[in-house]
This record gives C-alpha cells, sequence and structure tokens, in this order.
C-alpha cells in the first residue's frame, strides 16, 4: 500500500507518503517586533534574543541575553518575535540562561492579528540553572509566524535572562499531510457526503477542492494505490438541479468557485431535478473516476478528503 497508517482516537487515517511528506520543521526567531523594556541597547537588549543560542547550555548573566530594565523588576515583562515564515505549531523552545522559570505565558497571532494564548501559569518559579523550556500548548489550527513571551520577574526579584527563542512545527497540521501545495487529511469511513463535509469542518478543513485537471488526476492516482476499495468524498456540489447537467461549484469556506474543467466520469453527472446527485465522488467502482451521487439518502457512503 503506497500510503502510512495512523490511528487517532480510534480514527482510521491514511496518509499518501511522498516526497513532500511531513517533516518538522525548525526556526529561530529572526526579528523583534515589540518589547516591554530591555536593559540596554546593545549588551542586554531585546535582539539579543535572535538566532541561534550563544549563552546556553552555561547559566549566568550574560549581555548576549534579553535582560530587563533593573527599575523594573517587580512586574510581568513581554517580548513579542517573529520567525522566517509561518508554521503549524508542534512546540516552542526557550532557551533560559538565568533565574528561569520565569515564563508565565506565550501567544501565538493569528491571521486576524489577534493573540491567541496558547500556554498560561499562573505562577512563575526559580530555576537556578539553564534550561531549553519546551511547555506543553494548546494545539491552533492556524500557521504561526509570530509569538509573545511574557516573563514574570517577581519570583526572583531579578533578572530573567532569555537567549533564544525556537518554533518547531510543519507546514499542515495533524492529521493532515503536505502534498504539493496544499494540505490533504484522507479518512477511510462510511459516511453520507453532507457527513462528510461536515466532518471536514470539524477539524478545521473543508471537502478538498481539486481546481485542475492535475490535482484530480494526481489525487485518483494515489487512491487507486492505496486499494482500500473505499469510495471518497470531495468539495464540488451542484447548486442548480433544476440545470441539465447542473451547476458545479467547489465549497472552500462558505466561497463557491465556479469549475474551470470538466470533471467527471463518461455518462455523469447524472442527476435531475426529480433525482438530485447533487454531491461528488471518487468513486472505487470506476476506478476512482468523478461521480455523482446522493448527498444523504442511506446509500453511497464512503470516506472522504479534507483539505486545509
Amino acid at each position: 500500500m503506497d500510503c502510512n497508517q495512523y490511528m487517532l482516537s480510534g480514527t482510521e487515517i491514511y496518509f499518501i507518503q511522498t516526497q513532500e511528506s511531513q517533516a518538522s520543521i525548525h526556526f529561530w526567531a529572526s526579528e523583534v517586533t515589540k518589547f516591554s523594556n530591555q536593559y540596554n541597547t546593545g549588551g542586554y537588549s531585546a535582539n539579543q534574543v535572535l538566532g541561534k543560542p550563544d549563552v546556553y547550555p552555561k547559566y549566568g548573566d550574560s549581555v548576549n541575553t534579553w535582560t530587563q530594565s533593573s527599575s523594573q523588576l517587580d512586574r510581568v515583562h513581554f517580548i513579542e518575535v517573529k520567525f522566517p515564515r509561518k508554521i503549524f505549531l508542534t512546540k516552542v523552545n526557550i532557551y533560559e540562561t538565568y533565574h528561569a522559570g520565569a515564563v508565565v505565558k506565550i501567544s501565538a497571532k493569528d491571521e486576524d492579528n489577534q493573540w491567541v494564548v496558547i500556554y498560561n501559569v499562573t505562577h512563575a518559579h526559580v530555576i537556578r540553572k539553564a534550561r531549553k523550556f519546551s511547555p506543553p500548548i494548546k494545539r491552533i489550527m492556524f500557521p504561526v509566524d509570530e509569538l509573545r513571551i511574557e516573563v514574570d520577574c517577581l519570583a526572583s526579584k531579578g533578572y530573567v535572562e532569555i537567549d533564544a527563542i525556537e518554533i518547531v512545527g510543519d507546514m499542515c497540521p495533524l492529521p493532515f499531510f503536505k502534498y504539493r501545495s496544499s494540505c490533504y487529511f484522507i479518512k477511510k469511513d462510511a459516511v453520507s457526503g453532507d457527513e462528510a463535509f461536515a466532518r471536514c469542518l470539524q477539524i478545521g478543513g473543508y471537502l478538498a477542492n481539486f481546481e485542475t485537471l492535475e490535482e484530480t488526476m494526481l489525487m485518483k492516482d494515489k487512491l487507486k494505490k492505496m486499494k482500500t476499495g473505499i469510495s471518497y468524498y470531495v468539495g464540488g456540489r451542484n447548486i442548480n438541479s433544476k440545470k441539465p447537467g447542473g451547476d458545479w461549484r467547489w465549497i472552500k469556506h462558505g466561497t463557491m468557485t465556479k469549475m474551470t474543467y470538466f470533471v467527471f466520469s463518461k455518462g455523469e453527472p447524472s442527476g435531475t431535478e426529480q433525482s438530485p446527485e447533487n454531491c461528488m465522488i471518487f468513486l472505487a467502482g470506476d476506478r476512482y473516476k468523478i461521480h455523482d451521487v446522493f448527498c444523504d439518502n442511506g446509500y453511497n457512503l464512503g470516506g472522504y478528503i479534507c483539505e486545509i
């Protein structure tokens, strides 16, 4: 079988295995966008967090870290940093090299430029050794290239020094996988077209849109090689059953895009106003050619392909 199998809460998922498959990506902070204060403009400045660690794993006061002003060590301070590109986060690593344990909140900037908290504790503590702090973070379904780190200096009653900030992630969030320019999730199941539509929304995606013939042919080839014998719903919908042949659109986050090529197998689409077949499926019984089928009549059950 030309795929990997993955189990998630009892769900059986198939990942296409390609050279573009998922692999962890690491980025170091490349730009400081904002901060509450800094000890100096050279050494001890906010810009000292950029790039790989200069101090870690050594512990102690160092000019090569972001350090706060000596007159404001009785409060929470923050630093906001950007990374070279957006990725879906799986881990944040903060390299603390003096008075570790002060990080109380980490937030990620979403696509609406709002901060979303992904880690939060009520109290800081003091660890008198250097550490790479990799806290458990909230799973988010948007790509990130900017973080806000908040540190509480009150616990140590002294400077908190951070050497570097790193993000780890992938081009697609689990359970999606990267293939060409899109992120897909193939679910082997037995559901209706309407249920498939809802399932993709529930995991933050949408039924896959194949807006070019090349995309359709590549996915068709992969489904054939998987040999599951399961048909798979995709995101095409007929919005006008009265029109001969229908009016087929790709549906993505509430936006409808008219199809620019004829996607169907010979003799399809076959639905009518009296017998509307308004959903689209890669039909296993026809070597994964595209057919129109009823969206929810208790028959035509299959898996589905989500995209994000």
